[in-house]
């Protein structure tokens, strides 16, 4: 009798041992599905960025809205201070700073020899300015602004149709674009900025590397 019971004891623990470690097995399985899936869902819910978009956000007080998806950028054809004829396209072996202004904005004005020294501080980098006067008067106006305000860095570059900013859906001036090598617009300013800071000089060099 006593025989029995042991054997019995015995075939009981074998049965709830391989029960227990089926049972693990399948807990285990079940909880490495789950983390598979949880982690697909992931990878494809959350939303790519625009390409070659830095993930470095604007400095404090930079308020460049940087675009989820690049944006294309209509073709503008503009004029240099010679009377040449100049296309958009043409500085693309750069991104792009293109900035709308004009002699009768005031705060357009009180920015341009900020911009002035920042093209001075990126000289020889991956990044070129392009500030597009909208002005009526077309060069005369602004070859007579560029002589009183001693700009010495940037280059003169009219819009003679004075369409420019209708193009690029400008709400007002100034308007500045920063374009990628592809041609694609990956951020926007409305309004002025203190272009020149120590801050925003290291933020648009690290853009301009990886755009």
């Amino acid at each position: 009798m006593q025989l029995y019971l042991a054997t019995a004891k015995m075939r009981y623990a074998r049965y709830m041992s391989s029960n227990l470690s089926w049972r693990t097995t399948a807990a285990l399985g079940a909880a490495i599905s789950i983390s598979a899936i949880v982690a697909f869902w992931l990878t494809q819910s959350t939303p790519p960025k625009a390409p070659g978009q830095a993930a470095l956000a604007p400095p404090k007080g930079f308020s460049l809205e940087l675009h989820d998806t690049a944006r294309a950028v209509p073709p503008l054809t503009i004029t240099d201070r010679d009377g040449n004829s100049v296309e958009l396209a043409n500085f693309m072996d750069k991104v792009v700073l293109l900035n709308l202004w004009a002699t009768w904005c005031a705060p357009c004005v009180r920015e341009l020899p900020a911009l002035d020294r920042l093209q001075k501080a990126m000289e020889g980098s991956d990044l070129v300015i392009v500030a597009l006067s909208l002005d009526r008067g077309g060069l005369a106006d602004v070859n007579s602004f560029w002589a009183r305000t001693k700009l010495a860095h940037l280059e003169i570059y009219i819009d003679p149709t004075m369409g420019a900013g209708q193009v690029v859906g400008a709400r007002g001036l100034p308007t500045t674009l920063l374009i990628n090598r592809n041609g694609m617009e990956i951020a926007r300013l409305e309004g002025p900025a203190e272009w020149d800071s120590e801050e925003i000089i290291a933020y648009l060099t690290s853009l301009a590397a990886t755009n």
